[in-house]
């Protein structure tokens, strides 16, 4: 017996694709899922795979945009407290967004270099440039070019401390804030030569 399909709006059908690639791309890489395997488990025909999104890749590319940006909403209650204080409170904020997205945000901010190619590293360039800038905001900070440069590398390593934090167990939740503060406090702080 074939399960009834509802009806919905472009954009609620859209999403409903994505939602389940993201499950099936938390758990499996790229190569390994097929298009009949996203288009069965959002319960959709093939057809509006490649209606939304032209073609598998595309669609991919839709997950991992979801999964790595940050939200471009500020972080709030930081006026007035020391620079120390917002950056630990701003890295706080940062694994519990890792926590939320879980393995679909730390497989997805890997992926660039796991393939390697154009438009999947300029989504990571774009999430590793937007989180500096919500960094910088939240730390009180200009949104100075530099200091933008500066913070982009800790991007690169709060995902790779999220990765040993949430996929291999070798740092708890603590020592990564503990890590991640102290580094975004450094690359902030200290004056180049």
């Amino acid at each position: 017996m074939t399960a009834t399909r509802q009806r919905l709006a472009p954009a609620q059908r859209r999403q409903q694709i994505i939602d389940a690639a993201r499950v099936l791309y938390s758990d499996r890489p790229y190569d390994d899922v097929s298009t009949s395997e996203l288009a069965e488990a959002a319960g959709v025909a093939r057809g509006l795979i490649n209606h939304y999104f032209g073609d598998k890749r595309e669609l991919f590319l839709a997950v991992m945009r979801e999964s790595i940006l940050m939200p471009e909403r500020p972080l709030t209650g930081l006026e007035g407290r020391p620079i120390e204080e917002r950056a630990r409170l701003t890295m706080d904020w940062i694994l519990d967004a890792a926590t939320t997205y879980g393995q679909a945000w730390v497989a997805a901010s890997g992926a660039a270099n796991l393939h390697g190619s154009s438009d999947i590293q300029a989504i990571v360039d774009e999430a590793d440039d937007r989180a500096a800038r919500l960094v910088l905001d939240a730390l009180g900070l200009p949104d100075d070019p530099r200091l933008r440069a500066r913070l982009r590398p800790t991007a690169a390593l709060t995902k790779s401390v999220c990765r040993e934090w949430l996929q291999r167990g070798t740092f708890s939740r603590d020592e990564a804030l503990d890590l991640l503060t102290a580094s975004v406090l450094l690359f902030v702080q200290k004056e180049l030569p």
